[in-house]
């Protein structure tokens, strides 16, 4: 009885670490499309605008955007790689 008592605690202590992993993707996930609907947005507004201080502050602003995508999606592919080197361990 004490070692089945053992192993329900280990396996729930696993799986608390996998839903936080599995819930901070879907997260990072929901931000990354937020970001690609704003720059969408941003690329839009710049293309329509004539104003050159407005296009240059639409330009500085894509910029900051594009790199937190970037950014954003290299952490994601990390997460990812480091989730399948966890299941093939086990």
């Amino acid at each position: 009885m004490k070692i089945e008592k053992l192993l329900h605690k280990l396996q729930a202590f696993f799986d608390t670490d996998r839903h936080k992993k599995k819930q901070h993707i879907a997260e990072l996930k929901k931000i990354l499309l937020k970001l690609k609907k704003k720059e969408r947005k941003i690329s839009d507004a710049l293309q329509q605008t004539d104003d050159d201080s407005l296009r240059k502050h639409y330009q500085t602003e894509l910029k900051i955007i594009r790199a937190q995508r970037i950014k954003g999606i290299e952490a994601l592919q990390q997460l990812k790689e480091h989730k399948k080197a966890e299941y093939k361990s086990l």
